[in-house]
């Protein structure tokens, strides 16, 4: 081929590599799915191995074609060859083709023989040209070892062509490296420079030329320099690179260093402009001369210039001698150099005009600070601190602080000071270059005069500082030469003002009497008071003795204001008519002495030994009184506190009030333990520790020892009660509030002590009921319940409620003696709330027989009598006590009996005379009724006990309608369910209070044994209504039968292994007979309302029966222990029911429904299958016996859910969860079942089913996620119905436990649960 035909323009060979890269790379990522890891990984490497590879030769071929000039002449021949020969080509092709197509239209070409062979014989055509291979299939690459040598040759050359050349010191860093050197300036220019061949003759070829010159972040984001710019740069300093005799490199480093001054300057200039605006604005700053490649001249401070400020101006310009040479600067006038710091500089890393400026005038404030520096060195008591760029910091007479520091906008010097003053004649004097003593000498008399304001702002006192308008009334001397500067109002007592005379800085203290004169409505701050009373405070008494010149004024201040109090506080005990000692100084303060305070109580009066009142703080006004006492005396406890201190905030006269108030609890205090001590008996307990204002009590209850501590608050006795040492809960704090009334009634702490270990079994029974709660106790609620509920209607009378259904009333009548009644017989009407407990007298009778030890009487009576004289006695509503003589060798001691019922203290007050909850009295063991042997139903007074029995009248009131024994809380006070213990509210106290059965005594009078005998006048007017008759049994118990009753600790009808919850908590005796009752009830009542399949064949006290299509179900309460409620199955058609059938019911309904505490809606489930038809309800007992006794060969567990599942979704929440799981319809049944295995024991599965009646077919409810367990249980409902359908049966009742089969055996337990 000629030379012409093999050029290929180059667009043709950039399009043809794209285009073959991009179909590489589309078969590249169809094979790639196809590979393993390690191919992928290797394909895609070579594929870019390769096509970086000719990537690479395009790019040298383009820059080739671009740089070199004689390739571009020789192409101009080439092409001017190419084109004289196609035109010689043409000329013979066109003679060729009339030659031979013109003239031989007749002849025939020749075949291509040879490649019609090829297609014929191997199917493919394989001769094509050799151009084509010249064109297409690219040459053979360096490989990287002999790139590798090449650079590395290359780079010896450069090395050796810098060694011969001359390298301008401008250049700081030289870099060799991969074919090329890396010149650069720094901050101005980076240059790279490359040899073409070995000869030393041809010159430095430049590759690229970088401008280092930047400008601030914050600046115009576009580049320093255009691409053209640049393109035209790398031309000029190429150009000076090809005369190797003038230094190239040399020429070079000189065309760009003077380039990149010029842009230096010319981006200062144009950041100059821009700060002639905000916030230089205001001729602040002005450019006046700007010549472009030389010089650059700022004046800044422009038009505020004062005297001590000369004119000032910043100058950029380029230096004339070494063209190698930076930016200089000059400065007019010349500036100081600041110690430590360097000298003004231009930073060519960050190119910034405001960074410049600030440095420059940063010097400059030091130079004018440092003038003023010298002037104030100069002065009398100044000090200097410290003195910076910033600031120059002074003292004045050791506590002014002055502060000067130049304002960069204006150059002004502004002065501050560490006090609220005006600075305006020092700042004047320091820019004015004026004196500066008299300026310095008003900054003085004005700190003089707010030094007080300032002093009494850091102690944080509040006072009225405000002006006054003072009327002079009273002839004085001191007043008249008064130039008094401040005028201070004490917070604490507005009668009084302190006048502080400043005349020639000198203080004196005035004390005035303050009267208000006239009220300016317009002006509210202004108040116009006349003097009634001037005094200076050296003259006044308390200050006698103290040296006022030698304080500061806060100091006074502060002692005035105290002396203020001391004073007002002596006269507001004055008045209350008590004798004082006077104001005495104590301790460099003051303090005020009482003499005595009153009492009756001589042995009280006689241990106060020092009353002392001091003013512990003074606004706001708290006074501390302290009393001592004396702890010698024998009535007293060894580790008693002789020392009360008390502190009291509030005006005076209240705050003697509150001291009177406390004087009058700690003298019935010291009553309350003195008629203890004079008992000497410690059998019920001791006193711990007394301190006049507390009692701590201490008293052994099963060999525990407890605390008790006992204070008043308003005249009240307040209890509180502690554990005992090793962490047992004390159970009195049950009765707390009960025990403070009694307290507060008898006022005696033996009675406390009595009353404390009477009931103390009581209160610990009670204490322990169970706690726990459980979820779907109730008929409708999906909340966690609890069994019990206690609450105490007296110290020694408690109601317990099981499942607020059933109630039972226990009293304590002594430490071994109690009175269990039944609720629900209270003459009250709350009393028909609760369901009787009827089997309660047998069962006890039961436990006598049992348990050794254990007795039990029972009395029945009529508790609605309305007459006094009727035979069912009541009860003393106070504990009797033992009484004790005198020791031998001492007179009278007080008893229980005959000692005071109120401290002789005058003015004593009422107590709280209502117990805090209603309920039950406090009955005595002497009141307890006794039988007659002449007649069981009647009852006989016992013989009066030692301490007072009571009257038969009080005896009979305890079941009389007006008595308030069996009064009921109000519906607000009720506990309900949910919590153990719930105390009643305020307003139920009240409407009991208000009620006409309630009277409450009264202490002024010799009050009645019982609450309420004597009727109030509304009473009278209109009488209560009669109530039928009722019968009430009142079941009298020793300790161990009432500890067998209730204690879940001990169970003398269950074995070890029988009656235990799932929470690992054995039942009461009282518990399982309650549950099985209230369970035998709730059957009766769920029938025929909610299940009309069965019928009540009988209901009676023991038993019910209920009568079904195939048989009888009778459900019996055990009659010797009155423990379970048991099932029996009587079948009255033969063939339907077998032994295993019922053995299978009878034991479900012992283990899942009648235990305890069992669930309302468990029991309905339960009963709606016991009355579905006879094949449903075999299916049903099928599913019971795979739950009792599960197959060997299921791999699933299964349980049968009574009650809908929290896990539950319905729509529209139509079921809620704790309702009933069973659920019947018209043709629908629906249940839910659970399924659990042994390698997923947290994560069960909830199966709703449904059966349909009508087509007999058993499906999974849509009431749980679509998810993959559900799909997996749907595919195996269906195997099930069609395994049936292939044994020839029809789909009906026996699907359900084929269904459940199918999932017991062959379910998947390792399918997810979820999405």
């Amino acid at each position: 081929m000629e030379q012409g035909q093999n050029v290929v323009p180059l667009n043709l060979l950039i399009d043809y590599l794209v285009q073959k890269t991009y179909h590489d790379l589309i078969v590249l990522s169809e094979l790639l799915p196809r590979k393993s890891d390690t191919e992928r990984k290797t394909s895609i490497y070579q594929f870019s191995n390769r096509t970086q590879l000719q990537f690479i030769r395009l790019l040298a071929l383009v820059k080739w074609a671009c740089k070199a000039s004689r390739v571009d002449k020789c192409t101009e021949i080439i092409m001017f060859l190419d084109k004289q020969s196609a035109l010689f080509v043409e000329t013979a092709d066109n003679l060729f083709n009339i030659s031979k197509e013109r003239l031989k239209n007749a002849s025939f070409p020749v075949y291509g023989l040879p490649t019609a062979v090829d297609v014929l014989m191997t199917g493919t055509y394989s001769r094509l040209p050799l151009c084509i291979k010249d064109k297409i299939i690219p040459s053979l690459t360096l490989s990287d070892k002999e790139r590798s040598d090449t650079l590395t040759k290359l780079t010896s050359l450069i090395e050796q062509r810098l060694v011969l050349s001359k390298i301008p010191i401008k250049y700081k860093t030289v870099e060799i490296g991969h074919g090329f050197v890396t010149l650069t300036v720094p901050h101005e220019f980076s240059v790279r420079l490359t040899v073409p061949n070995d000869d030393f003759k041809n010159p430095w070829r430049l590759l690229s030329f970088d401008v280092l010159v930047q400008k601030p972040k914050d600046d115009d984001p576009r580049p320093v320099v255009h691409l053209q710019q640049k393109e035209y740069l790398t031309e000029l300093l190429q150009s000076r690179l090809f005369d190797p005799d003038q230094e190239p490199l040399e020429n070079l480093c000189i065309v760009a260093h003077q380039f990149c001054l010029l842009l230096q300057l010319e981006i200062l200039y144009q950041q100059a402009l821009k700060m002639t605006n905000a916030p230089w604005k205001n001729n602040r700053i002005q450019v006046i001369e700007h010549i472009p490649g030389n010089r650059l001249s700022i004046r800044y401070w422009n038009g505020v210039m004062n005297l001590a400020t000369p004119a000032a101006i910043l100058v950029i310009y380029l230096p004339d001698g070494d063209p190698l040479d930076s930016l200089k600067l000059d400065h007019r006038p010349d500036i100081c150099k600041i110690p430590n710091r360097d000298t003004v500089k231009l930073d060519l890393s960050r190119l910034s005009m405001d960074n410049l400026l600030m440095d420059t005038i940063e010097h400059r404030s030091y130079e004018l600070l440092a003038k003023v520096r010298d002037r104030l060195a100069l002065e009398k008591d100044v000090e200097i601190i410290a003195l910076s760029c910033d600031e120059l910091v002074t003292m004045l007479q050791g506590r002014i602080k002055l502060k000067f520091f130049v304002d960069h906008f204006t150059g002004f010097i502004i002065c501050s000071c560490n006090f609220s003053i005006v600075l305006g004649e020092i700042t004047k004097a320091v820019n004015d270059n004026s004196p500066l003593s008299e300026a310095l000498n008003k900054i003085r008399m004005r700190v003089d005069l707010i030094l007080i304001k300032n002093a009494l702002l850091i102690h944080q006192i509040r006072h009225h500082l405000v002006p006054f308008t003072l009327h002079n009334q009273v002839t004085s001397e001191l007043l008249s030469s008064v130039t008094a500067a401040l005028y201070i109002r004490f917070k604490s007592n507005a009668d009084y003002c302190l006048a502080v005379d400043l005349q020639n800085r000198k203080l004196r203290y005035l004390l005035l009497k303050l009267e208000p004169l006239i009220n300016t409505p317009d002006n509210k701050h202004t108040v116009i008071n006349r003097i009634t009373a001037c005094t200076e405070v050296k003259d006044i008494s308390v200050f006698s003795i103290i040296d006022i010149d030698t304080m500061t004024p806060i100091d006074v201040i502060m002692k005035m204001e105290r002396a203020i109090l001391y004073i007002n506080l002596e006269q507001e005990w004055k008045k209350k008519g008590q004798k004082c000692l006077g104001i005495i100084p104590q301790g460099g303060n003051w303090c005020l002495k009482l003499l005595n305070l009153p009492t009756n109580h001589p042995v009280l009066k006689q241990l106060l030994m020092d009353l002392t009142v001091h003013v512990h703080c003074v606004s706001p006004p708290v006074i501390k009184y302290s009393l001592v006492f004396d702890t010698n005396h024998k009535m007293l406890p060894s580790n008693t506190c002789g020392v009360v201190q008390t502190l009291y905030s509030n005006s005076l006269k209240l705050v003697v009030e509150n001291f009177s108030q406390k004087w009058k609890e700690i003298h019935f205090l010291f009553t309350l333990l003195y008629n203890f001590q004079s008992l000497k008996n410690t059998s019920l307990g001791r006193i711990k520790l007394y301190n006049f204002h507390s009692i701590v009590l201490t008293y052994t209850v099963d060999n525990v020892e407890f605390e008790c501590f006992i204070n008043l608050r308003q005249t009240k006795y307040r209890l509180v009660f502690y554990q005992s040492r090793g962490g047992r809960p004390n159970p009195h704090c049950l009765v707390r509030e009960h025990l403070e009334h009694e307290l507060g009634t008898h006022q005696s702490i033996f009675k406390l002590l009595y009353t404390l270990q009477r009931t103390a079994h009581l209160c610990s029974i009670s204490y322990r009921l169970p706690k726990v709660s459980y979820w779907g106790l109730d008929k409708a609620s999906s909340l966690c319940r609890s069994l019990w509920t206690c609450f105490p209607h007296s110290a020694n009378t408690f109601r317990l409620l099981y499942r607020n259904c059933l109630a039972l009333d226990i009293t304590c009548y002594q430490e071994d003696e109690y009175c269990v009644r039944d609720a629900a017989a209270a003459p009250t009407s709350r009393g028909s709330k609760f369901s009787p407990v009827k089997l309660l007298g047998k069962m006890l009778e039961t436990i006598a027989k049992k348990v050794d030890g254990a007795t039990v009487e029972v009395l029945v009576t009529t508790a609605f009598s309305t007459d006094q004289g009727a035979k069912y006695p009541g009860a003393s509503p106070q504990p009797a006590t033992p009484s004790f003589s005198a020791p031998a060798g001492q007179g009278s001691v007080p008893t229980p009996q005959n000692q005071p019922n109120t401290p002789g203290y005058p003015g004593t007050p009422v107590y709280n005379q209502q117990p805090n909850t209603p309920g039950y009295h406090n009955p005595s063991p002497a009141s307890k009724p006794q039988p007659s042997p002449q007649n069981p139903g009647t009852f006989v007074q016992p013989a009066p006990s030692p301490m007072g029995a009571p009257s038969p009248a009080v005896i009979s009131s305890l079941m009389s309608p007006q008595t308030p024994q069996y009064m009921p809380p109000s519906p607000a006070a009720v506990p309900s369910p949910s919590g153990y213990m719930q105390q009643p509210s305020p307003s139920g106290a009240q409407h009991l209070l208000g009620s006409p059965n309630y009277r409450a005594p009264n202490s002024g009078q010799s009050a009645a044994p019982g609450y309420g005998v004597n009727p109030s006048p509304t009473n009278s007017a209109k009488p209560a209504p009669r109530t039928p008759h009722r019968p009430n049994t009142s079941l009298f118990v020793n300790r161990t039968m009432l500890e067998t009753l209730l204690s879940n600790s001990y169970n003398p009808f269950t074995s070890d292994n029988i009656n235990i919850l799932p929470d690992k908590r054995r039942c009461s005796v009282l518990e399982n007979m309650l549950s099985a009752c209230l369970l035998k009830r709730y059957i009766a009542s769920l029938i025929p309302d909610k299940i009309r399949s069965l019928t009540i064949r009988s209901n009676e006290l023991m038993a019910t029966s209920l009568h079904h299509e195939t048989c009888f179900y009778r459900f019996s309460i055990d009659a010797n222990n009155f423990q379970f409620l048991s099932l029996s199955v009587t079948p009255t058609k033969d063939g339907f029911w077998n032994k295993s059938m019922i053995d299978t019911l009878v034991v479900y309904f012992a283990e899942k429904i009648a235990v305890n505490p069992f669930k309302y809606n468990a029991l309905l489930s339960f009963l709606r299958i016991l009355g579905a038809q006879k094949d449903i309800l075999q299916q049903f007992i099928n599913i019971m016996s795979f739950e009792l006794k599960p197959d060997p060969r299921f791999k699933w567990r299964m349980s049968w859910l009574l009650l809908v599942p929290p896990t539950v979704q319905s729509t529209n929440n139509l079921l809620q969860p704790g309702i009933t799981g069973a659920l019947f319809s018209s043709n629908k049944i629906l249940f839910f079942i659970r399924l659990d295995h042994v390698s997923r024991p947290h994560d069960p599965v909830t199966i709703p089913m449904v059966y349909e009646i009508t087509s007999g077919t058993t499906k999974r409810a849509d009431l749980m996620p679509n998810d993959y367990m559900a799909q997996r249980i749907q595919q195996r409902f269906r195997q099930a119905t069609n395994l049936i359908m292939e044994q020839g049966g029809q789909p009906g009742p026996s699907s359900i436990c084929t269904c459940i089969m199918e999932l017991l055996q062959n379910l998947d337990p390792s399918v997810p649960v979820g999405p």
